[in-house]
C-alpha cells in the first residue's frame, strides 16, 4: 500500500531536485531516525540509574550512621553502668565524693566522644571528669561543698588537681539541675535534654540514671555527657556524592549534628547560647529540606518508618530519605540524607554526549557512504557535465577518460574530438603567457636579491659605524673622568662628547629609515608611565622655548590612561621630533600639545581586565611660519625639506619621514594642516593598551661609579673583540677599578682563555675573523662549566632581532655599540654581583645630597668663573643634560658644594632655577 505513493514522491522528486541529493537524503533520514530513538532511550535508562543509585547511596550511608549512633549513645549508658558497679562492689560511695575524681578523671579518657562523666549526691555536691577539645583534662567541683559555685581545676599526670581554672560563683546546686530531676522523676536510665556545654561551646546531651541504696532510698544521680560536635565529625567524614549532606534533629526540629561546617547552635552578642532549628539554619540546603519535611508532614513525630521522598529547589532535584532512629532509653531522633540529582547527572551527562558523539560518528560514516554510493552512481553524469562546462569556460585541457562502451561513452568521445581541434587555436596564446610569467618570476627574484643585499648593506654600515664611535664616545668618558684636567681641556672633551652624541642622532636617523625602508623596524612595547613621559618630553624643551620666550603647553585630557603599553622609545622620538620642528620654526607665539583618548565612556577597568588597544590623539600646533600647499605634498619624503627647513639649514629632512613610518608601525596615521604665516597642526594617534600601575616598573638615576666596595673577590674579566680600540676601551674603564683582566682577538683566543683562567664575566663582541662571537659562546655554554660563566654580547647591529639570535646562542645579556659606562656597570651588577662605591655616596648616607638654599648658590656662585657658567647654561638652554653634567663636573673642582646642588637640580628636573641663579650672579651671560 506504501510502495505506489513513495514511488510517485520519488518520481516528481526527481524532476526538482538532483540525483545525488534523491539517492542521500532518504537515507540520511534513516539513520537520524534510529540514532534520535537510541539517543532518548539512552537518555531515559539514565535518569532511571540515577534514581536507584541515589537510593543505594542513601540507604548506605543512613545505615552506616544509624549503627554509629548506636554504639556513640551506648557508651554513655554503659559508662554509668561501670560507676553504679563500683558503687555495688564497696569501692566508692556517694559520702566520698573527693574519692570519685580520679576515677571519673580515668573514666573521661576512654572515649574521645566524651564530654564530661560526673556523679551528684543528695546532699548537693557534684564532681566530674571533662575532656576539653583541645585534649585537657579537668576535674569540676560545685555544690554545697564549695558554696553553691562552680570550679574548675587543671589536672596533672596523675589525676591530681593543680590550679584553678576557672571559678563560677552562683547557685550551682546540683539537686536543682533539670538532668538530676528529670532523673529522679523517671527513676531508671534516661536522657536529659540537649544542652550547650558551661566551659566550652558545644552540643552535649547526657545519659543520666538515679542510684538508689539497699533501703530503696535515694543515694545520687550518675551522669554521662555525649558531645554531639563528634557525631558532625562523623557525619563530615562521610562522601555523600559530590554536595549531599546529612544531619539529624530531633522530634521537634532541632538540629543536633549536621555533615556541613554549620554549627548546631548560635552565640549572640551578650555571649548566651540558643539551639536552633533545621528550618532556621544558615545552610540553603539544609533550611530547604527540613522547611520541606515540616511542609509534607507538618509534625515530624508521623514519621514512624524510612521515608524517601523527592523534592525541587531553585529548579534542582534533590533525593532525600527520612531514617527514625530510637533507643530504649528514650532518644528519639530523625537522620536525614540529602543528595542533589545533580552529583549523578554530571556521568549521566558524559555517557550522554558520548552517545551523541557516537551518534554523530554513525551519522558522519552514514554521509560518506551514502555520498560514495551517490558518487558511483553519478559520477559519469556529472564528469560528462563537468566536461562541457570547462569547454565553455575555454579550459581546451579537460579531456574525458572513460572505458564505457554505452552512450555515455561515445558522448565523451565526441568532447574530446572537440577539445583537441580547439586546443591547437589557443597553443600560441598560452605560450606568450608562460613567457610573461616567466619575466615576472624573474623580476620578483631580483627585487628579492636587491632587498637581501640592502638588509646586508645595513648591517655592515651599521658595524662600520657605530664600532669607531662607541670609541669616540667611550674615551670620551673615561677622560672625562680624570681629576685633574684642566678647564680647557675638559671643555674640549665636552665638544667632542656633544659632537659624538649629535653625530650618533645622525647615524641613527639614518640607519632608522633604511631599517624602514628594508622592512626590518619592529615593535618593542612594555610598560611605562605615560604622563612621566609626557612631563619629561615637556621639560626638556620648557628651557629651549623659554629661551625663545614662547609659549609651550600641554594639554592633557583627564581621562588619559597613566600607565600603557606601547613603544615608549618610538613614541617619544616621535613627540621630539615634531616639538623640534614646531621650536624651530616658531619665532613668536607658543606650541600648544594636545592629548586626548578615543574612548572617553568606556569603563577603565575593564579595558584593563580585557586586554583591549585604546586609540590615544595628539595635536602638536605652533604658529610658526607654516608650510606652503605645493610642499605639503613631498612633507613626508625622506632628505627632503620645506624653503623654511633650508632657510634655517639644519636637520636632515628625516624626523618626519620616521615619524610617520613609526606612528604607521603603531597601528595610528599622521595627518598636517598649515596655514602660510599661522601656524602647522600635526595630528597622529597610536593604539596603546591601558596597564595597571603594578605592572610597571620605575627606573631611578644611578651615579658615577668611584671604586668597588670592599670585602669582595677579585672578578676576572675577559674582553673578546677584534677591534683594539674597543680593547683598549673596556680595559681603560674596568683596570682602574681593581678587576682582573684579560683580552682576545677572536673566538678561538676566548675559548682557549677561557678554559684555563675560567673567567666569571666575557665581553664577547659579535663579528669577529676566525672564529664569531656565536659560535664561541655556543661552544662555552655547551658545557657544565660554561653554564657558571656570564657572556655579554656586545654588538653594533640596530636590528632588534639581532638581540634574539645573540641570546639563543646562549649569551647571557645584550649591550648595543655605543654604550654609556653606566650601562657596562649595571650589567656586572646584574649577572655577577659586584657592588660599588658611587660618587656623593657614603657609607653613612647613601642617598643624593640635597639642595642647597638658593641664596648660599647665589653667593657661592660668584666663585666660579664665567666661562664656565656660560657654557652651563648653553647646555641647559640645547636640553644636552650629557654636556651639563661634564660642565658640573669642573665646576666641582673650584666649589664641590656649588656642583652638587647643581647636580641636585639636574636630577630633580629643576633646570629653570639653575638659569635664573646664573642670570641673577652674572646679570644675562
Amino acid at each position: 500500500m506504501l510502495v505506489k505513493p513513495i514511488d510517485r514522491w520519488m518520481s516528481k522528486a526527481g524532476k526538482k531536485v538532483s540525483l545525488r541529493t534523491v539517492l542521500i537524503i532518504p537515507f540520511l533520514l534513516q539513520i537520524l531516525g534510529a540514532v534520535g530513538i537510541v539517543g532518548y532511550l539512552s537518555f531515559r535508562n539514565g535518569q532511571q540509574a540515577v534514581n536507584n543509585l541515589a537510593s543505594q547511596l542513601m540507604s548506605e550511608i543512613g545505615d552506616r550512621v544509624k549503627q554509629n549512633l548506636q554504639v556513640y549513645v551506648r557508651t554513655p549508658h554503659l559508662m554509668n553502668k561501670s560507676k553504679l558497679s563500683m558503687i555495688q562492689m564497696g569501692y566508692l560511695n556517694m559520702e566520698n565524693m573527693d574519692a570519685w575524681e580520679k576515677f571519673l578523671w580515668h573514666q573521661v579518657q576512654l572515649y574521645p566522644y566524651i564530654n564530661f562523666t560526673a556523679v551528684a549526691n543528695t546532699k548537693g555536691e557534684y564532681r566530674s571528669g571533662e575532656r576539653m577539645s583541645n585534649g585537657d583534662l579537668m576535674l569540676n567541683v560545685a555544690g554545697t561543698a564549695v558554696n553553691n559555685n562552680f570550679i574548675s581545676y587543671h589536672t596533672n599526670a596523675k589525676g591530681d588537681r593543680t590550679s584553678i581554672a576557672t571559678i563560677t560563683e552562683g547557685s550551682f546546686d546540683p539537686r536543682t539541675w533539670l538532668w538530676y530531676q528529670n532523673a529522679v522523676k523517671k527513676g531508671k536510665p534516661t536522657w536529659s535534654d540537649v544542652f550547650i556545654s558551661l566551659l566550652e561551646p558545644t552540643l552535649v546531651i547526657s545519659a543520666i540514671e538515679p542510684f538508689y541504696n539497699s533501703n530503696n532510698q535515694l543515694d545520687g544521680v550518675l551522669h554521662t555527657a555525649l558531645r554531639l560536635d563528634h557525631i558532625g565529625d562523623f557525619l563530615n567524614s562521610l562522601k555523600i556524592g559530590k554536595t549531599g549532606q546529612a544531619f539529624i534533629i530531633e522530634r521537634n526540629g532541632t538540629l543536633l549534628a549536621t555533615s556541613t561546617e554549620e554549627q548546631p547552635f548560635r552565640i549572640k552578642q551578650d555571649k548566651t547560647r540558643r539551639l536552633i532549628r533545621a528550618e532556621d539554619s544558615s545552610n540553603l540546603l539544609t533550611k530547604a529540606t527540613s522547611q520541606y519535611l515540616l511542609s509534607n508532614w507538618q509534625k515530624l513525630d508521623k514519621i514512624k518508618s524510612s521515608q524517601q521522598v523527592n523534592f525541587t529547589v531553585n529548579g534542582n532535584e534533590q533525593f532525600v530519605k527520612v531514617i527514625p532512629f530510637q533507643d530504649d532509653t528514650g532518644l528519639d531522633w530523625l537522620i536525614v540524607v540529602v543528595v542533589p540529582e545533580a552529583d549523578f547527572m554530571k556521568q549521566i551527562d558524559a555517557n550522554n554526549r558520548m552517545t551523541i558523539l557516537l551518534c554523530l560518528v554513525a551519522l558522519a560514516l552514514a554521509i560518506i557512504t551514502s555520498i560514495l554510493t551517490a558518487r558511483w552512481v553519478t559520477q559519469p553524469i556529472l564528469r560528462l557535465n563537468t566536461a562541457a562546462k570547462d569547454i565553455a569556460k575555454g579550459d581546451w585541457e579537460k579531456t574525458i577518460e572513460t572505458e564505457r562502451s554505452d552512450e555515455l561513452g561515445e558522448l565523451a568521445k565526441s568532447f574530446n574530438s572537440m577539445a583537441e581541434q580547439l586546443k591547437e587555436s589557443f597553443t600560441n596564446l598560452e605560450q606568450r603567457v608562460t613567457e610573461r610569467t616567466a619575466e615576472l618570476v624573474k623580476a620578483k627574484n631580483a627585487a628579492e636579491v636587491a632587498n637581501q643585499a640592502k638588509s646586508t648593506f645595513l648591517a655592515n654600515m651599521s658595524h662600520e659605524l657605530r664600532t669607531p664611535l662607541n670609541a669616540i664616545l667611550g674615551f670620551s668618558q673615561i677622560l672625562n673622568r680624570q681629576p685633574n684636567l684642566k678647564l680647557d681641556q675638559r671643555e674640549s672633551i665636552g665638544i667632542i662628547m656633544r659632537s659624538g652624541e649629535h653625530l650618533l642622532t645622525l647615524i641613527n636617523n639614518i640607519l632608522d629609515l633604511s631599517k624602514i625602508e628594508a622592512g626590518r623596524v619592529t615593535l618593542n612595547e612594555k610598560n611605562f608611565d605615560f604622563h612621566r613621559l609626557l612631563n619629561d618630553v615637556e621639560d626638556m624643551f620648557q628651557l629651549k622655548a623659554d629661551n625663545k620666550k614662547l609659549n609651550l603647553v600641554f594639554e592633557i585630557d583627564s581621562n588619559v590612561p597613566q600607565y600603557i603599553r606601547t613603544d615608549e622609545v618610538k613614541l617619544r622620538q616621535i613627540l621630539i621630533n615634531l616639538l623640534n620642528n614646531a621650536l624651530k620654526f616658531t619665532q613668536e607665539g607658543g606650541v600648544s600639545v594636545r592629548v586626548t583618548l578615543d574612548n572617553t565612556d568606556r569603563d577603565r577597568q575593564s579595558i584593563i581586565n580585557q586586554d583591549e588597544k585604546e586609540k590615544i590623539y595628539f595635536e602638536v600646533e605652533d604658529t610658526g611660519s607654516g608650510i606652503a600647499p605645493d610642499e605639503l605634498v613631498n612633507l613626508f619624503t625622506a632628505f627632503v625639506q620645506t624653503k623654511t627647513g633650508q632657510d634655517a639649514q639644519e636637520g636632515t629632512g628625516l624626523g618626519l619621514v620616521i615619524s610617520q613610518q613609526f606612528v604607521q608601525l603603531m597601528g595610528g596615521e599622521i595627518s598636517v594642516n598649515s596655514v602660510v604665516n599661522k601656524g602647522t597642526i600635526f595630528k597622529f594617534y597610536v593604539e596603546v593598551q591601558v596597564v595597571d600601575s603594578g605592572k610597571v616598573t620605575t627606573h631611578q638615576p644611578t651615579c658615577q661609579v668611584i671604586a668597588l666596595e670592599a670585602n669582595q673577590p677579585t672578578y676576572r674579566i675577559l674582553i673578546v673583540d677584534d677591534k683594539e680600540l674597543n680593547r683598549k676601551l673596556l680595559m681603560k674603564l674596568l683596570n682602574p677599578l681593581g678587576f682582573a683582566l684579560q683580552e682576545a682577538t677572536n673566538g678561538k683566543e676566548a675559548i682557549a682563555i677561557w678554559e684555563k683562567w675560567e673567567p666569571h664575566l666575557i665581553w664577547m663582541d659579535m663579528r669577529m675573523p676566525i672564529m664569531d662571537g656565536c659560535t664561541a659562546t655556543k661552544h662555552i655554554k655547551a658545557t657544565t662549566k660554561g653554564q657558571s660563566t656570564a657572556i655579554i654580547a656586545v654588538t653594533a647591529s640596530v636590528f632588534e632581532e639581532e638581540r634574539a639570535v645573540v641570546l639563543s646562542a646562549g649569551c647571557d645579556d645584550f649591550l648595543r655599540k655605543p654604550f654609556r659606562e653606566a650601562e657596562i656597570f649595571e650589567i656586572m651588577n646584574r649577572h655577577i654581583g659586584v657592588r660599588y662605591i658611587y660618587e656623593n655616596q657614603s657609607d653613612d648616607s647613601p642617598s643624593l645630597p640635597e639642595v642647597a638654599d638658593s641664596q648660599v648658590i647665589a653667593t657661592d656662585l660668584q666663585k666660579i668663573p664665567e666661562p664656565l657658567l656660560a657654557n652651563l647654561k648653553q647646555a641647559i638652554i640645547n636640553i644636552d643634560i650629557e654636556s651639563a653634567n661634564i660642565i658640573i663636573a669642573e665646576i666641582s673642582q673650584h666649589n664641590s658644594d656649588v656642583a652638587k646642588s647643581m647636580k641636585g637640580y639636574i636630577e630633580g628636573f629643576d633646570y629653570e632655577k639653575i638659569l635664573n641663579l646664573i642670570t641673577t650672579v652674572s646679570g644675562g651671560i
